[in-house]
């Protein structure tokens, strides 16, 4: 009796085990772009939790130096630059008074890093969840830290763009300016600018674009879809257009005009370039740009 039960089980056919991987197959297909959306999801709460908190870090900076925003050595002469500090040097510098080697006049992102070096905030801050960029970690060297930094180590240390702190002289003249005073509709910070990106532009799309057009004026931490914003009354959200700012000001983009009654045309903000710069008080000009240079944006 047990010699025949053991002989008469059946195993599953190999078409029965081809109709269950399919099965599997069709809900991993339809599960997956649902744990995609969530993923990305939570990216987006983490992102603007760093928005929020390099909103309150500015707020902190201000309220101890009168009112004004962070920003190191300044020209208006000069256009600003990013140039990202790749030195070893475990030695303390200061950003105000450094200018050999990586330190650089109208620097946005020795800006940005002043937050670290005089807030309590870290590098991981700086880093959008959704992006590939890693947290800044002063080269790994002997000895050091933030101190020893003028700027982040590299291009992918910094996830985020900032309002231009360097304005030029025909920005100030026409109302440009950069402290706690600024707009709440005023675009401060966001994720990084994707000008300089592969697939990505800025400049093209207008406010009415579709939007397989607009997404490429969207910043590429999110593939396009969006940015988290950090506006002047200290909030973040999420947008999905950078048709965001005063005026519906494009917040990567220079304005064409000096009141920001165009809202739909601007210059691509790029290293080296008067496209960079603001040409009206709420004209925000969010850099640096992306880009996979290690030295300069």
């Amino acid at each position: 009796m047990s010699k025949h039960a053991r002989h008469s089980r059946k195993g599953f056919t190999l078409v029965e085990l081809l109709v269950v991987i399919g099965i599997i197959a069709l809900l991993i297909s339809i599960l997956l772009p649902s744990l995609n959306r969530a993923r990305e999801t939570a990216n987006r709460v983490k992102c603007g939790s760093n928005m929020r908190q390099i909103g309150q870090a500015i707020m902190l900076y201000a309220n101890e130096n009168k009112g004004n925003y962070p920003r190191t050595v300044y020209n208006p002469a000069n256009n600003a630059i990013c140039i990202y500090d790749g030195r070893t040097t475990s030695v303390a510098i200061d950003p105000f008074t450094d200018n050999t080697a990586k330190g650089h006049i109208n620097d946005v992102g020795q800006a940005m890093f002043l937050l670290i070096r005089t807030q309590d905030i870290t590098p991981e801050v700086f880093i959008c969840p959704s992006s590939n960029d890693e947290k800044d970690t002063y080269n790994s060297t002997a000895g050091s830290s933030a101190q020893s930094k003028a700027s982040f180590s590299k291009s992918n240390n910094l996830s985020y763009s900032m309002a231009n702190p360097y304005p030029n002289t025909n920005a100030v003249n026409n109302g440009y300016k950069l402290n706690a005073t600024t707009g709440a509709e005023f675009a401060i910070a966001s994720d990084k600018n994707p000008a300089g990106a592969a697939g990505y532009d800025v400049a093209t799309p207008t406010v009415n674009s579709p939007s397989s057009i607009m997404q490429k004026a969207n910043s590429a931490n999110h593939q396009g879809q969006g940015e988290n914003v950090l506006f002047g009354d200290g909030h973040a959200e999420f947008v999905q257009n950078p048709f965001c700012g005063t005026k519906q000001d494009n917040i990567f983009t220079s304005s064409s005009s000096t009141d920001g009654s165009n809202p739909t045309g601007g210059g691509s903000p790029t290293a080296n370039s008067a496209n960079n710069g603001p040409k009206w008080a709420g004209d925000s000009v969010l850099i640096p740009g992306s880009t996979t240079s290690t030295t300069q944006w």
